[in-house]
């Protein structure tokens, strides 16, 4: 059986800790949540997030709740014992997930986008909980550190997919449903999979695009998406994070109907910082 327990986050955190160059989260970022995988051995525990998108449903990458062991933890506030990958789901490929929780959440959830469509040069909201600073950024060996305890938020250019894979070796995926995002001195670091991408809608409301994924914990991903970065380091990489309009109908299907995706009509979001 998979045990899944919730816990919130109230710890303060330094303005020296973030996202890599984002900063503190905006209130209305409530609904993306900390998720912590507990195994037998603790060397193996692994960090993500989620968004609440109802009230027994959260959303998240389908690597945070895999390999499957006799004893996962999910520490989140709410209690479950249900995780959902998507069948299809393999290394990088269909890297999305659920967790259902047996009580209603009562969070306001974040809207799902139906019809996002990636266009190259917008740029997206996201936020995660992961590591805030890097030791070693490099095609090879990514390794980074200083974990937030509170939730960190940058902005990142969408960049086309054929920009995405020319940045260093051009392979085609024809299953591959993923938004590429890059910012020259900001990206997601590992804890940060599972968070979310947002594009603004003309109401004023973020829309759930992509969930994300840190291409730094897979090597060959790594040896992908490497982008030159001078005033840091050598390399950096892409940002990746899973289409949700693609995977409406899985998610829809997979919750009963509970959470249903919902088309809008986006504007340019203009960063704040």
């Amino acid at each position: 059986m998979l045990a899944i327990i919730l816990l919130a986050l109230l710890a303060a955190s330094s303005a020296e800790d973030r996202i890599y160059n984002g900063k503190e989260a905006e209130p209305d970022l409530n609904n993306v949540i900390f998720i912590v995988s507990r195994y037998e051995d603790p060397s193996k525990d692994t960090t993500c997030t989620g968004t609440v998108i109802s009230e027994h449903y959260i959303l998240t990458a389908a690597h945070c709740l895999e390999p499957p062991p006799k004893n996962l933890q999910i520490y989140t506030p709410f209690e479950s014992n249900i995780g959902i990958t998507h069948p299809e789901y393999y290394e990088f490929l269909n890297d999305i997930g659920l967790i259902k929780v047996s009580k209603p959440m009562g969070i306001p959830p974040v809207p799902l986008a139906a019809n996002y469509f990636h266009p190259k040069n917008d740029w997206l909201r996201v936020a995660g909980y992961g590591n805030t600073k890097y030791q070693v950024f490099s095609a090879d060996n990514m390794t980074s550190s200083d974990r937030s305890k509170m939730l960190m938020e940058t902005y990142l250019k969408a960049r086309s997919k054929d920009d995405c894979l020319n940045a260093s070796v051009i392979i085609e995926f024809p299953d591959w449903h993923v938004i590429c995002m890059y910012k020259r001195d900001s990206t997601i670091l590992q804890g940060d999979s599972g968070g979310p991408a947002f594009a603004q809608g003309r109401d004023g409301r973020f829309y759930q695009v992509g969930v994300n994924v840190n291409v730094a914990t897979s090597k060959f991903l790594s040896s992908l998406f490497a982008w030159k970065m001078p005033s840091q380091s050598s390399f950096t990489a892409a940002s990746l994070s899973t289409n949700v309009s693609y995977y409406c109908p899985w998610i829809e299907e997979s919750t009963g109907r509970e959470v249903k995706c919902q088309t809008f009509k986006p504007t340019k979001i203009v960063p704040k910082f």
